[in-house]
């Protein structure tokens, strides 16, 4: 395990990409994608709890769904529900989802400073995409993996060994940045150094294992010689 860094300075040189999970990390869109499975869940007789909303943060529908019904559900099922919930937020995301202050800029520094930038998202392609679109960052970003289209999503290590593979590297050359438990321990699992930022990170000991910790991209500390997010 990769041993915490605490408030030590985060230096990216050593490194030759940079993975960026997308909800919570670059946009501020957990509320629409709630509201998108209350819909659905409210459709079939179910209302999912504050609990089980907060624990499905970071991860795929199908546990989700799984854990709402009580029940491990056919892969048919699982399917159709995810198409509707994914239909509720396709009217939802547009209005709802708002940039994490200063994601945009320092995924631009590390583009700026030579290192490959990739997201790694447990969001439909489609809606990384229009993410992506609403920074205008598309041109950043050379690789998109969706563990939407993947057997396993996050905690998995999976969606995150896939992006390795699409950029061709192995995980000493790449960092990981995570907002969620579920994602940071799929990075970390993958092999990657991870970083966790975002609100409560700091101050949560489950995310003790994380390389380096911080509430927002501000507070990530970066060398003298290499610049700074502007």
């Amino acid at each position: 395990m990769i041993p915490p860094m605490g408030n030590a300075i985060f230096d990216p040189a050593g490194f030759r990409a940079a993975i960026f999970d997308l909800d919570g990390t670059l946009v501020h869109s957990e509320p629409a994608w709630e509201e998108a499975k209350v819909i659905v869940a409210r459709r079939y007789g179910a209302t999912p709890s504050r609990a089980l909303l907060d624990a499905h943060v970071g991860r795929g529908l199908a546990g989700f769904l799984d854990d709402l019904f009580g029940t491990p559900l056919p892969a048919q099922t699982h399917r159709k529900l995810g198409d509707e919930i994914g239909a509720e937020a396709d009217h939802l995301l547009p209005r709802m989802r708002e940039p994490v202050p200063g994601a945009a800029e320092f995924l631009r520094h590390m583009h700026r400073q030579g290192l490959r930038i990739a997201v790694c998202s447990s969001s439909p392609r489609r809606h990384i995409l229009a993410a992506l679109d609403h920074l205008d960052l598309r041109g950043e970003v050379e690789a998109i993996v969706s563990g939407a289209e993947l057997p396993r999503g996050k905690p998995d290590p999976l969606p995150f060994v896939t992006t390795l593979a699409a950029l061709r590297l192995a995980p000493v050359h790449a960092f990981a940045i995570e907002d969620s438990l579920p994602g940071a321990r799929s990075a970390q699992g993958a092999g990657l150094v991870t970083l966790a930022v975002g609100p409560g990170c700091t101050r949560r000991p489950e995310f003790g294992f994380c390389a380096h910790r911080a509430e927002t991209y501000a507070d990530l500390p970066l060398p003298a010689g290499f610049g700074q997010p502007r």
